[in-house]
């Protein structure tokens, strides 16, 4: 009987877990140039560059259920 009603559990939370997921509408990597001049003339007299000029942002747009 406890294995009956263990496996009755088991199931009814698998399939409430199946429906809570979140759909994915938009997956994308922005990536945009910010380095300003200063920078950009230490990157080039210099053999250790220390900013590289790019701003990576992962962006993940969810539907609302």
């Amino acid at each position: 009987m406890k294995k009956i009603i263990f496996l009755l559990m088991l199931t009814i939370c698998v399939a409430s877990m199946s429906f809570a997921q979140q759909v994915v509408v938009k997956d994308e990597t922005k990536t945009k140039r910010t380095s300003t001049l200063p920078q950009k003339i230490h990157n080039v007299f210099h053999k250790k560059k220390h900013y590289s000029g790019y701003k990576t942002k992962h962006v993940v747009k969810k539907a609302k259920v």
